[in-house]
């Protein structure tokens, strides 16, 4: 909507447009600046307005909107058709040229969130010539200086194309929204919807939104990032779907292979919560939208301080960020928000702890014990409304405090003995339901760590066997309607488990603990070699082999670390920021005496 674009010289178009239609909420009317620009000069300018009116030989075009707002219910309009076009608001620009036949014509795009002047910069900055040949070289040597980040060898051919494709979505998925010069564009200081939606249901401390145009429109603000003493920006700025539950993927490989993503998306989600007033849930157009649920920016932000990665924001100001946005987007309403949010103040206790703030770990502790109220003794599993799954896949989710929901069960061999029949329900559907069916469903979010819990209850054999199982049924082949469980790949999260299984590494409490570990499977491939970041860890790289691995062997018989014996199903981050070599030698049975040790808590 609004959409204008300008003939600027006989090669250039510049314009801009607004976005709406946002089914999860974010600013109503957002922008988009654009510069095109031609190697050869354009003929002839033609547009069209709804479908019937058309426009010829023009050098500007406009569609603005009637009278500076849009036509009467247009939201709800859109409310009802989500993502289907409509007709009568399209509006756009056609160009004609004179070129032989079999010519060619280049065109370059620079775009911006806040001008036509930072999107002019932004073109000039990013791509000042004309040789399409060099852009698609570099592009191809950045991809593969990024996915080279963890290099594998071994295993089956297919395998290691669905890795690469598994961390392309990781890596993909978030687009920065910043300029070159560090401007992005922010609708948070006004639009206070979300919070207001909050008030109403008796969060305080914030006012009501105000300044507002029709329908709740509000005005772009031109922000600029923080910078650093040579005055360059200390970071990006980022649109992003939402971070729920990210603990259990991005949260743990972004900081192993591409550490400084993580500190930069800290640092962005509490430039957000500085400009409007709390964290958010997926950060959208320079905004906030409601999309999931409690405040999963917090084990973001945890998992990057615990191991040390959190360097372009204050610790401190990140600390107040969570604790002043946890009141306002975290509920009791069921045992699946219960559950998360007691994860998220578990892990701001953590931090809490060691910056010595201790009458706030006195305050969350009701949070980081309030999930055992939902516990059913009929069922032997937590019960209530869950969000977007079940008893069966939300119960093992208390990643914080599996031995007291061991507790609850019956021991850790009972916990294990429920879960183990769980998967075995699942693995003729290949452990993937739509919403709330089924035992185990690694389709989406809430079950994604399931298979790893056996680990925490003394079976770590069973992760080794569950987690192959699942890697190669939900998350296996190059099919693209089957390869991430067939339902949410959410901007890299199903990507990020299925990275995570195929190398045998994660982290059951996303690297949020006081001193993180990282618990062991069977990897696919025969040799891994992580690339350690020199800016953020002192060691080269982190290898790990894998010994006597055809596909049935998935069971670990020993292993070593830096050459001496590992009896561990776990070892500790610092050992993986040091740098090292893990070896696994691997068999068609399982050890049962390997890897007993329990994990620390």
């Amino acid at each position: 909507v609004d959409g204008k674009a300008r003939l600027v010289d006989p090669a250039r178009i510049e314009g801009a447009h607004g976005m709406t239609d946002r089914r999860w909420g974010g600013p109503k009317l957002s922008h988009v600046f654009f510069v095109i620009e031609f190697d050869r000069p354009i003929a002839r300018m033609e547009g069209w307005k709804g479908a019937h009116e058309r426009l010829s030989d023009i050098e500007e075009f406009s569609n603005p909107i009637p009278e500076g707002r849009l036509p009467e219910g247009y939201f709800k309009a859109v409310e009802k058709y989500l993502f289907k076009n409509l007709p009568e608001e399209q509006a756009g620009v056609a160009l004609a040229y004179d070129v032989e036949q079999g010519g060619e014509v280049q065109v370059k795009i620079g775009i911006s969130y806040t001008s036509i002047e930072n999107a002019r910069r932004n073109l000039e900055g990013e791509c000042p010539h004309w040789d399409f040949d060099r852009v698609r070289k570099e592009s191809r040597r950045r991809w593969n200086e990024w996915l080279g980040k963890i290099a594998v060898s071994g295993g089956r051919e297919e395998t290691r194309v669905k890795f690469y494709t598994d961390l392309w979505h990781v890596l993909l998925g978030r687009h920065k929204i910043d300029d070159l010069n560090g401007d992005y564009p922010s609708y948070m200081a006004r639009d206070e919807a979300f919070l207001s939606m909050l008030q109403s249901r008796g969060a305080l401390g914030y006012s009501r939104p105000r300044d507002k145009g029709p329908e709740g429109i509000v005005p772009l603000v031109i922000r600029s990032v923080p910078t650093n003493r040579e005055g360059k920006p200390k970071f990006h700025m980022y649109n992003s779907d939402a971070l729920w539950l990210t603990m259990w993927n991005l949260n743990i490989l972004w900081g192993l292979g591409w550490p400084e993503m993580l500190d930069e998306f800290s640092a962005c989600l509490v430039e957000y919560a500085d400009v409007g007033g709390h964290l958010p849930r997926g950060p959208c157009a320079g905004g906030y939208s409601g999309i999931m649920r409690g405040c999963p920016a917090t084990s973001l932000i945890a998992a990057a301080w615990q191991k040390d990665l959190l360097h372009k924001v204050d610790q401190e100001k990140a600390y107040r960020a969570m604790k002043r946005s946890h009141p306002l987007l975290i509920r009791d309403a069921g045992a699946g928000e219960m559950v998360q949010g007691a994860f998220e103040y578990w892990a701001l206790a953590r931090m809490a702890e060691e910056l010595g703030h201790e009458q706030d770990l006195a305050d969350y502790q009701p949070w980081i014990d309030g999930w055992k109220k939902y516990f059913d003794p009929g069922k032997n599993l937590l019960s209530g409304r869950w969000v977007e799954a079940n008893d069966w896949q939300g119960t093992f989710g208390v990643s914080h405090d599996i031995r007291g929901l061991a507790s609850l069960m019956g021991g850790p061999d009972e916990l294990a003995k429920k879960l183990n029949y769980a998967f075995e329900q699942g693995a003729s559907s290949h452990f993937v339901y739509t919403y709330n069916k089924g035992y185990v469903s690694y389709a989406n979010q809430p079950g994604c760590s399931n298979a790893h819990v056996f680990n925490h209850a003394g079976y770590p054999w069973l992760s080794q066997y569950w987690v192959r199982r699942v890697s190669r049924q939900a998350y296996g082949g190059t099919n693209p309607n089957i390869g991430y469980g067939g339902h949410d790949e959410d901007q890299g999260q199903m990507g990020g488990v299925s990275a995570l299984m195929k190398i045998g590494l994660f982290s059951l409490r996303g690297t949020c603990s006081s001193r993180p570990i990282y618990e062991i499977t069977s990897p696919e491939f025969d040799e891994i070699t992580i690339k350690l970041d020199s800016r953020y860890y002192s060691g080269g790289q982190f290898r790990i082999r894998a010994y006597n691995n055809p596909q049935e062997n998935c069971y670990i018989q020993h292993a070593r670390l830096n050459g001496k014996p590992l009896d561990n199903c776990w070892f500790y981050h610092e050992d993986f920021a040091a740098g090292g070599l893990l070896e696994l030698w691997l068999g068609p049975e399982p050890n049962k005496t390997w890897g007993e040790t329990p994990i620390p808590y």
